[in-house]
């Protein structure tokens, strides 16, 4: 039996409620995939924190964060499993850090699985970042077993840090949950004067929010019809001036959506955009969780030509365009103008969705964790759910 003990809070592992966050969702499919594998005990501590700012809510909230890691690290030397860590995510607060140091002290595997690095509060935040070089560095070259997003993710880094060649990599791209293929389940259908634009995810700076904008605007005069929808909340980074242009225009609809009620909010959408700037270096390396879903809806999507995304359409089903408002504006004219494009363009990615779940992430995972050959007692409830420990009690 393997043993995987994720360092995150466990709530995350047992519902996503009213989440927003693609890291949130990429650590619950993923780690619950895995437990679906009979020779998999995946465990975790649970514990609720208050939503708040305020000194009161920050003391409790550390002081119920403090005793979590205490119980943590009493299970991890107890039973010596596998360690999870969601990189940045598990380290950001200095509890779980000093959890990781335990576990290198102590002799455990443990699994790093980069979802960002230190670059990203520059490429799309305000350049404030938790964690320094000299603490990701270390972080990396103390993993046993890294799942980097993609090969362009980890050269990158591997050459940065000077890690050795020798380290066990597993790449490891986002994906989308089995949901999107119950409720898409035929190809995309063209609906006569209507072109609904939709775009996912927060709307920072590098995420090309303000040529998308202004392509859909100079569209919006010929095509009354055309509707573009913004589904993620204002970033730092982003000016006000275009904050200011998307709540007064009037062919806009900008809202949140807790990721559960995601599938079903995305029925009328007409064409997917993933307009990320691939003149920013980290956004070469990234894999958006939103670009599988909009695979998952199996609609068509019109991306920029980030390094890591134009391996992903390499089988079609994916209009590529430069990162310029007038070509965005020209594709996705021609779109609008052919909807047999269109209903192609979703056939081609019905062939090819199913290879980017979350079960087939976990089964890639599955087989790295065999080969790391660490084999633990059985602990799995008689239920076959996630054993996840409440703390406090």
């Amino acid at each position: 039996m393997i043993e995987l003990f994720a360092v995150v809070n466990g709530e995350i592992l047992d519902d996503l409620g009213d989440n927003v966050s693609a890291t949130y969702t990429r650590i619950h499919y993923l780690l619950n995939g895995l437990s679906q594998y009979p020779d998999i005990k995946l465990s975790s501590v649970r514990f609720k924190l208050i939503n708040r700012k305020d000194p009161a809510a920050i003391s409790y909230n550390n002081i119920i964060k403090s005793l979590a890691a205490i119980r943590t690290a009493w299970i991890l030397a107890k039973r010596r499993p596998i360690a999870y860590f969601a990189y940045p995510h598990s380290l950001t607060t200095v509890q779980n850090r000093a959890i990781f140091n335990l576990c290198k002290m102590i002799g455990l595997k443990i699994i790093l699985d980069i979802h960002d690095t230190v670059e990203q509060a520059a490429a799309i935040g305000n350049g404030r970042s938790i964690l320094g070089i000299d603490m990701e560095r270390g972080y990396f070259k103390n993993a046993s077993l890294i799942l980097a997003l993609n090969r362009h993710m980890w050269g990158y880094l591997a050459e940065k840090y000077q890690i050795s060649g020798q380290k066990q990599v597993v790449f490891l791209p986002n994906a989308y949950e089995e949901e999107f293929c119950r409720l898409f389940p035929d190809p995309y259908k063209s609906v006569e004067n209507r072109f609904n634009v939709c775009y996912l995810g927060g709307l920072t700076k590098n995420r090309g929010i303000e040529i998308l904008f202004k392509a859909c605007e100079e569209l919006h005069k010929k095509y009354p019809y055309l509707k573009l929808y913004l589904f993620g909340s204002y970033g730092e980074s982003i000016t006000s001036e275009l904050k200011d242009s998307i709540e007064k225009s009037d062919f806009l609809v900008r809202k949140q959506i807790p990721r559960k009620d995601l599938p079903e909010a995305l029925d009328e959408v007409d064409l997917f955009v993933m307009p990320y700037d691939p003149r920013e270096s980290y956004m070469n390396f990234s894999s958006p969780t939103k670009l599988f879903e909009y695979i998952g809806t199996a609609k068509p999507i019109l991306c920029t030509k980030c390094k890591s995304l134009l391996e992903i359409g390499k089988d079609g089903g994916i209009v590529y365009v430069d990162y310029d408002a007038l070509d965005f504006e020209k594709k996705a004219e021609m779109l609008i103008l052919n909807p047999e494009i269109r209903e192609t363009l979703s056939e081609q990615l019905i062939k090819i969705r199913l290879h980017h779940t979350w079960k087939e992430r976990a089964k890639t995972v599955y087989e790295a964790l065999k080969s790391l050959n660490y084999r633990l007692s059985d602990m799995r409830p008689a239920n076959g759910e996630p054993f996840i420990s409440d703390f406090p009690k």
